[in-house]
């Protein structure tokens, strides 16, 4: 191995194949794909580096295609588990992956012997498409019931879209879910209670906020901090959904020490998740989308109706309303 290699002269993606090693390393070896890019950004963002949030023609940031191709190497260098042996949206440590040196020589030496590999072997399970496409490459590569999913979610009404969200939240467990977007909601487009016993003695209150975009629109960290300043004092944990992506500033912003967690559902993970619930999606064995599931979505939700209460002594008028 060349140990005077030029560091400067490697593509960016080089940085990531250490970085997302050290990452697994401190998670036990396996993690969700989601909780990987965390780690991975902060870790490069407490060493003072600077994170590539350009847009690409795909509508993903600079900075999550290099994640995503960097774990391609790795699978390809026998570091990392393919998603056969992983799971869907898992991203799990060989034991030559827990060996591997982390030094950028070692890491130009697994993305020069892996690199043109890669443009051979396509396993349309763990490769991404040169596209930079998100859903192909942390999910199933191209995988039709995926884009399909995509194009549905594109295509629902915001109203629909945090009904939807609300139904995610419920189908995970929530109770006393209420849409609660409004013109005036401030931010919160969702609330309900999360109970952590099965007496129900004990809960946690949770907000979400849904941002549907489509093309090229991402989340960026101004929209993490308005949605946290929105929460009041009385709740524990916020919940960001959106049918785009997170740039790195955001991802920073919604684990912020000291402040409210924001947990970030982008695209990929959004589409796992309805998944995984049986939401518009079937397993007979492979992945089935339910298109009709997703009409009831799509429809003009009426403005919420308000209920007119008398006047009081202590009220000149008051408006009440209704989820």
């Amino acid at each position: 191995m060349n140990q005077n290699i030029d560091t400067e002269k490697l593509p960016e993606v080089v940085r990531f194949i250490p970085r997302i090693l050290a990452a697994l390393r401190e998670m036990n070896g396996v993690a969700k794909a989601g909780a990987v890019k965390s780690a991975v950004v902060q870790a490069i963002d407490e060493a003072g580096e600077k994170v590539n949030d350009q847009m690409l023609a795909s509508g993903v940031p600079k900075y999550q295609n290099d994640i995503y191709w960097a774990r391609m190497y790795l699978v390809n260098a026998g570091l990392l588990e393919p998603t056969k042996t992983a799971g869907h949206g898992i991203w799990k440590l060989t034991t030559e992956g827990w060996e591997s040196p982390l030094d950028m020589a070692t890491a130009a030496a697994i993305y020069f012997k892996t690199a043109s590999k890669a443009s051979k072997n396509k396993d349309e399970a763990d490769l991404p498409a040169p596209s930079g496409d998100d859903l192909q490459q942390d999910l199933e590569g191209t995988v039709n019931w995926q884009v399909q999913l995509k194009d549905i979610l594109w295509s629902l009404s915001d109203k629909g879209f945090e009904h939807l969200c609300a139904a995610i939240m419920t189908a995970n467990g929530l109770d006393q879910t209420k849409v609660t977007g409004q013109s005036n909601d401030k931010g919160v487009d969702g609330i309900g209670l999360m109970y952590l016993d099965d007496a129900g003695l004990l809960s946690i209150r949770v907000a979400w906020q849904c941002k549907r975009y489509t093309g090229n629109s991402t989340v960026k960290s101004e929209e993490i901090r308005n949605f946290r300043g929105s929460l009041d004092h009385t709740t524990d944990h916020g919940i960001f959904f959106t049918t785009s992506t997170f740039t790195a500033e955001a991802m920073k912003e919604s684990e912020a020490l000291g402040k409210t967690p924001i947990r970030l559902v982008p695209l990929d993970q959004l589409i796992q998740m309805l998944w995984k619930l049986k939401l518009g999606v079937t397993s007979d064995p492979e992945p089935v989308v339910d298109a009709a599931f997703f009409e009831q979505y799509k429809k003009t939700w009426p403005s919420a109706p308000t209920l007119q209460l008398p006047l009081t002594a202590s009220a000149q008028s008051s408006n009440d309303v209704l989820c």
